[in-house]
This record gives structure tokens, C-alpha cells and sequence, in this order.
């Protein structure tokens, strides 16, 4: 009889961590190709870490900077950045990738990520 109560309580225990527990993100390896506003040329190009969770969005570009962007809830392909400036997804052709338009700069996510492949990296 004894045993029922210590059960449930392991059982309400783990429920409680599991229920805690933040869902995982879809996460890919990218190349990403930063532009200065209105610039042709790229200021930086090379491997990142794209990561989308609920329609938040965060892109780890090489050298560690890390964009975050809240999406704005009632306007598809709408985000805010981490100071609350608007930023814009579009959709590249054929799916081969996103561009997120802030403020101060272009960021291009490229779901090829070569050249920067695993060869490049080993």
C-alpha cells in the first residue's frame, strides 16, 4: 500500500519536467550573405545557424552575432527585431532559401550552404 503513494508522486514529478520542457526548434546549417541597406556587395558570407520555433525566428551568423526576430502576429512574413524595428521575410524562388530585410541590413539564408559545405569546414 505503501508503494502507491511514492509511484505517484514519481509520476507527478516527472510529468512535471516533461511539462516544463521547451519544444525543440527546427534548426538547419545555411548559408547566410549579410548586405549593408540598399548595398549590392556582401559585408559577410559564410556558414550560419538557422533556427524557427513558432514563428520566432533566429539566425546565427559565423563569428557568434545572432539576430532574433519576433514575428508580428497579425501580418505573415512580419518580425520585430531585438530593439523592436520592423523586419520582412520574403521567400526566394524555388524555395532555395529566405531574405529577412531589417533595418540596417539584408540577411539572405540559403538552405544550399555551399560553397561552405562540410568540405569547407573539415
Amino acid at each position: 500500500m505503501r508503494r502507491l503513494p511514492i509511484l505517484a508522486a514519481s509520476l507527478l514529478g516527472l510529468a512535471s519536467v516533461v511539462a516544463t520542457a521547451p519544444a525543440l526548434a527546427d534548426t538547419v546549417q545555411a548559408r547566410c550573405d549579410v548586405f549593408p541597406a540598399g548595398d549590392d556587395k556582401a559585408t559577410s558570407s559564410g556558414l550560419c545557424t538557422f533556427s524557427q520555433r513558432q514563428g520566432f525566428v533566429a539566425i546565427q551568423l559565423k563569428g557568434g552575432l545572432t539576430i532574433e526576430l519576433k514575428p508580428h502576429e497579425s501580418t505573415p512574413n512580419a518580425y520585430f527585431d531585438g530593439r523592436g524595428a520592423p523586419a520582412k521575410r520574403e521567400i526566394l524562388d524555388a524555395n532555395r532559401g529566405q531574405v529577412y530585410r531589417l533595418e540596417n541590413q539584408s540577411i539572405f539564408v540559403l538552405w544550399d550552404p555551399a560553397p561552405y559545405g562540410k568540405e569547407a569546414s573539415r
